[in-house]
């Protein structure tokens, strides 16, 4: 192995090193979505580096991207499953939306091109890892390019025969499409390379008990060739039983990844090579192999993803593109076979090695220049040593002088101790490092500048004392701003100290020692627990209006209901005019009692998620036309309600009948308040083309500015006497927020209101078929 690019790997080690401190500059570009669709099960170890690699390399080339990984399972499922799941993950996504798609594998491509997802034909796909690609289906989707890894069976036999000599090279396949194409494949590949008539099958090689694969019994075969077999998945066993002789050297190659595959390769009583990236280097006893790695496949696919993302039109790419392979090995399986690393290609990939063998010259170097540090450490302490003993007896004294205030410092937390002398503070190391500020002392005008200047006062009236003394221990709770990020609650905890041992009799200083912590979080538990009590005292008056407003609500029909039915069933005659007045208020109030319990039944089972949801693509515009046609008759004389629509109709995931239901209530609310004029109903797309803008706008009285904000809550009315329960609005509003939009009020009074719906949008939706 190439231990002479040890050096050149300090080199570069160094540089990057240095990148890595210094970092790309930061891209302020929108954040890209890239959906990753995996082949294999979640926890398929190659999974987790290959997204980390894929990151690293986009963060590299100044691309912001959020990266979602979908896991196939490939193993699990039919492909009709695999296709359905797809197009359901793709369904799940419609509202993150993918800017790319990534596909490694075949049958991650080939679940996702046959999905008919509409993604599928919208969003650029770049794929990887694809052995034998669809050509037919790929060509049929300009959207589509990438990478192939079609397996080098030939390289890779060439390569066990540099390695393990002459042998047979056993490959194992079942009886279906895949492993016929494989095969065929191969042996297309190899002709010419091994002797003639050297590939056999079961039924010419002799599975001999003990011995394994015997070639006893095949007249043709020499000691000098390489030869081919091939072995049903039924009879794999024979490669992996503990057989106590060879009649000849053997090896098995694996052609594909499967449970039986990884089996094989960790049983196995022979060596096993492989031609895909998925078996080596993941504890699948797999030696190596030629082949594209998934490191490499993944640098090409980020760069295409780079391209694309920065504008590259896709035709300027081949839709399918050779990766490049490389001979990789597994350093565990290498020695476990006693393959020496001598035998490998210079340009050799070599996995799972050990530090100390991968870089053991430049750790010999460092070795070497450690123990020279270590010796000038040793030299140099010694003379510390003696310089530090002509200092001991001073160090001592000074460490009695320091007794009292070192007592404080034996406090743990962010508790810091302090000393205050002859007009200079000073705290410990720990509180100037917690602050991010130099380990200075602090005069007392700098000290006084920090305090909050609300709380200046009562230090200034103070400060005096800290010179002179005073008589019993202190406590101070004040705004200090140490650093400049803000004043901060701080709490001081001091006494004076007249008597220090080490302090001259002639030195009548007051010294102040004490403590000070950091309180910050205290008064925002305090504040945010007066906050909750206050919310709670809002949200008890505001059940008590609730159920007062209620109480009125439901008083008023009931009371017209019980009143005139009580004057039908009494003994006061009645005109028949009369009669079926009181039924007809009876009937009215009837219906607005059951109205204003239904809207409020609505509202509680919205706001508590109970409501259920229908969710389909519907056209907008054939809602529009519906909702125009049932209430165009029922407007008011002189009040004309219009409808006006865009040619190319829009398209909308959501809840027919809840938005028809909001709809509805707007128009009905303008019905009330509109007696001339119009009523229009519209609808048309943002100017960022994210939001479909559904309106409502009358020509009636309006409504005044002071009571814009408060037509949404519960009970609101306008006018106290035109019929309705002031609930409409209100429930309104949370179905749109339940559609992830929003409502918007626009209103001058004399001249009308436009009540606006904001609700997403995302382009190509189709009909949903019924």
């Amino acid at each position: 192995m190439p231990y002479k690019y040890s050096f050149q790997l300090v080199a570069v080690v160094i540089l990057l090193l240095t990148f890595i401190s210094c970092g790309p500059p930061a891209d302020s570009s929108k954040e890209k979505h890239i959906l990753v669709i995996q082949s294999y099960e979640k926890h398929f170890s190659a999974y987790k580096e290959m997204k980390k690699v894929l990151s690293d390399d986009l963060h590299k080339r100044r691309v912001r991207a959020s990266i979602y990984s979908f896991y196939l399972d490939c193993e699990q499922f039919t492909e009709k499953q695999q296709r359905q799941k797809t197009f359901d993950k793709l369904n799940e996504l419609s509202s993150w939306k993918p800017d790319i798609i990534l596909v490694n594998d075949d049958q991650a491509l080939n679940a996702l091109i046959t999905c008919e997802h509409p993604f599928v034909k919208s969003i650029p796909v770049v794929f990887m890892g694809i052995n034998y690609p669809n050509i037919s289906f790929i060509e049929k989707h300009p959207n589509i390019t990438g990478f192939s890894d079609k397996p080098d069976y030939r390289t890779n036999i060439k390569l066990i025969q540099q390695l393990i000599g002459n042998c047979i090279i056993i490959r194992v396949a079942d009886d279906t499409f895949a492993d016929n194409m494989i095969l065929a494949d191969m042996n297309e590949q190899i002709k010419g390379l091994c002797a003639s008539n050297n590939i056999f099958s079961t039924d010419r090689v002799r599975l001999s008990g003990k011995n394994g694969i015997s070639i006893t019994n095949i007249p043709k075969i020499k000691p000098d060739s390489i030869y081919i077999s091939t072995l049903n998945a039924k009879s794999a066993h024979a490669l992996i039983k503990g057989f106590g002789e060879n009649y000849y050297n053997k090896a098995y190659l694996a052609t594909k990844r499967d449970y039986m595959t990884i089996s094989l390769g960790r049983l196995s009583a022979f060596p096993c090579f492989t031609v895909m990236n998925e078996l080596i280097g993941c504890n699948n006893g797999i030696v190596g192999g030629y082949l594209a790695t998934l490191e490499e496949q993944t640098h090409e696919a980020a760069g295409r993803i780079t391209d694309i993302l920065n504008g590259v039109p896709l035709s300027e790419f081949p839709q399918i593109q050779q990766s490049k392979k490389s001979y990789v090995f597994d350093y565990d399986v290498l020695s476990k076979w006693g393959i020496n690393l001598s035998q490998l290609p210079d340009d050799a990939i070599i996995l799972n090695m050990p530090l100390t063998v991968r870089y053991k010259i430049f750790i010999s170097i460092l070795a070497v220049i450690f123990g020279i540090l270590l010796l000038a450490v040793f030299i140099y302490q010694r003379k510390q040593y003696r310089r530090e003993a002509q200092h001991k007896k001073e160090a001592q004294e000074k460490l009695r002088q320091e007794k009292a205030f070192l007592s404080f410092a034996l406090e743990s937390g962010n508790i810091f101790a302090f000393r205050y002398k002859n007009g200079i503070f000073e705290f410990d190391n720990e509180f100037y490092h917690s602050l991010g500020i130099p380990p200075i002392p602090i005069t007392a005008d700098e000290f006084q500048e920090t305090i909050h200047p609300d709380d200046q006062e009562e230090f200034i009236v103070n400060r005096g004392k800290l010179d002179t003394g005073f008589p019993a221990r202190q406590i101070t709770r004040r705004r200090y701003d140490f650093n400049g990020k803000g004043h901060e609650w701080w709490e001081f905890r001091y006494a004076q100290n007249k008597n220090i041992e080490g302090f001259s009799s002639n030195d009548n200083s007051v010294v102040v020692s004490g403590l000070c912590l950091n309180i910050q979080q205290i008064k925002n538990t305090e504040n945010n627990l007066i906050q909750a009590r206050h919310k709670a005292e809002e949200s008890d008056r505001m059940k008590s209006v609730f159920l007062a407003n209620m109480s009125h609500e439901i008083r008023t029909p009931l009371n017209a209901i019980v009143g005139f039915s009580q004057l039908l069933n009494s003994d006061v005659s009645l005109e028949p005019e009369e009669k079926v007045e009181f039924l007809d208020l009876i009937s009215k109030n009837s219906d607005l009692l059951l109205k204003l319990i239904s809207d409020i039944l609505d509202l509680s089972r919205i706001e508590s998620g109970c409501l259920s949801f229908s969710y389909e693509n519907i056209d907008l515009s054939k809602l529009i036309e519906d909702v125009h046609h049932t209430h165009r008759l029922m407007m008011p004389e002189g009040v004309e309600l219009r409808m006006q629509v865009p040619d190319v109709p829009a398209i909308i995931h959501t809840d027919r009948l809840r938005l028809t239901q909001v709809c509805t209530n707007f128009i009905n609310n303008a019905r009330k308040f509109t007696t001339q004029g119009y009523i229009e109903i519209k609808y048309e797309l943002s100017k960022d083309s994210r939001f479909i803008l559904l309106s409502v706008s009358d020509t009636g009285k309006g409504i005044p500015e002071e009571k814009k904000a408060l037509v949404f809550e519960r009970f609101q009315k306008l006018d106290e006497f035109a019929q309705g329960t002031g609930l409409g609005l209100a429930i309104c509003l949370s179905i749109i927020k339940t559609f992830g939009g929003n409502i918007s009020l626009e209103s001058t009074i004399g001249k009308g209101s436009t009540f606006t719906i904001a609700l997403p949008y995302t382009p190509g939706l189709e009909i949903s078929e019924n």
